[in-house]
């Protein structure tokens, strides 16, 4: 009974929870074979749970702009006695906009994000799996998946 999925709904409440709760994710990004695993504030709309970060010039935004496929770990530290974390996966240029001041965009994405930022990356996940050990206790399977 513990590999059941969970209804949708509340699939999305325990994401939106998980996310609302974090501060901080783990941005990989890949070029040439090489990955780059990149830690970063991050921000969430209220009503989805398209993702917002503020990233500084380097690697990583050269890394996508070549392969626009990317994955996101958030994890809760081992410390706090759970095992959780969720892995988000987007693709395509279409999924990762970059936004800059003058953009269409730009000025409803500034005010998600904290302080004045220069570009703005706007993450629209396709794919959410949300692992939490404790969901076996409720008789569903401890990896939730959520296809966007």
């Amino acid at each position: 009974m513990d590999n059941q999925e969970m209804p949708k709904e509340e699939l999305k409440r325990e994401i939106r929870k998980f996310l609302d709760e974090r501060k901080v994710l783990v941005l990989c990004t890949c070029s040439n074979n090489i990955p780059r695993a990149t830690p970063m504030d991050f921000y969430t709309e209220k009503d989805s749970f398209n993702i917002y970060i503020g990233p500084a010039p380097g690697r990583k935004i050269k890394n996508m702009e070549e392969n626009p496929n990317i994955s996101i770990g958030i994890y809760t530290p081992l410390s706090e006695g759970k095992i959780q974390g969720i892995q988000i996966t987007a693709s395509g240029k279409e999924n990762l906009i970059f936004l800059r001041e003058g953009d269409e965009g730009f000025e409803e994405a500034q005010k998600i994000v904290r302080g004045r930022r220069k570009l703005i990356l706007k993450i629209i996940p396709e794919k959410i799996e949300l692992l939490d050990y404790d969901f076996i206790k409720d008789g569903y399977s401890r990896l939730q998946v959520l296809e966007l």
